[in-house]
């Protein structure tokens, strides 16, 4: 496939060349694939064999430790258009208890769910659908997914988060989130996971009001707004920072 120059969209000068990103003057600090049998447990089909890769994750962009000295992490993520059953490839279930993540879609489009799930009476759940250049805010506290939900196109987003921010994958007991993406007869559904037996349907937000009220622009790469105005992001350094 031809070269994706990712440039404008991620902020760095990044190409992705159908099979790894190349970035120029900044380096990764680590690459990892992760499996079927890292994200089986979260499947809605754990009898699937393929595909083998369900996407691939590059950790710790910096560029002598510019990033790390303003207390940001910096991660990207690539996930191939493909289908593990009848449900659409995805990462795998994280959480950050206590600070906020920021999603930019840098390539390609996508279906984020999160959700905060106490039990039958207290949960709630977010379901956005996004498009490049669309940024998403993921509450301290919520697990989140991300899924390419489109068949003939790459997904790459970028991930910022606080580096004092511990992610774990979770939820691999529930079988993962509260819904699944899938495609049945042609169409998209969005399916309740059996295991959660009563939970709220998915939510709705206004994203561009969210957006303004933490002060990020639509269209600009966050690493440029975060550089410039590092000050109006100190929620994103902050622990229980924002609620949406």
């Amino acid at each position: 496939m031809a070269k994706i120059d990712l440039k404008k969209t991620s902020g760095f000068s990044m190409i992705y060349d159908g099979e790894d990103l190349q970035v120029k003057d900044h380096i990764f600090n680590e690459k990892l694939s992760i499996s079927i049998s890292d994200v089986k447990n979260q499947l809605l089909n754990k009898d699937l064999t393929c595909p083998e890769i369900f996407y691939t994750k590059y950790k710790g962009l910096d560029h002598e430790d510019l990033y790390s000295s303003k207390n940001l992490k910096v991660n990207f993520y690539v996930l191939k258009p493909n289908l593990a059953g009848i449900e659409f490839v995805k990462t795998r279930a994280t959480r950050v208890l206590r600070y906020p993540r920021i999603i930019d879609v840098v390539y390609g489009g996508a279906t984020i769910l999160m959700q905060r799930y106490r039990g039958p009476k207290d949960n709630r759940v977010i379901k956005v659908v996004t498009k490049k250049e669309q940024k998403v805010i993921i509450p301290p506290g919520y697990s989140a997914v991300v899924v390419n939900t489109r068949q003939n196109t790459n997904l790459i987003f970028a991930e910022y988060q606080c580096k004092k921010a511990i992610q774990k994958i979770v939820l691999d007991e529930l079988s993962g989130m509260a819904y699944y993406i899938i495609r049945k007869n042609a169409k998209q559904e969005t399916v309740r996971n059996p295991n959660y037996k009563t939970v709220n349907i998915p939510e709705r937000l206004d994203w561009d009001k969210v957006l303004l009220s933490y002060g990020i622009t639509p269209k600009t790469p966050i690493i440029k707004q975060i550089m410039r105005k590092y000050e109006k992001f100190d929620w994103l350094f902050k622990e229980n920072s924002i609620t949406l």
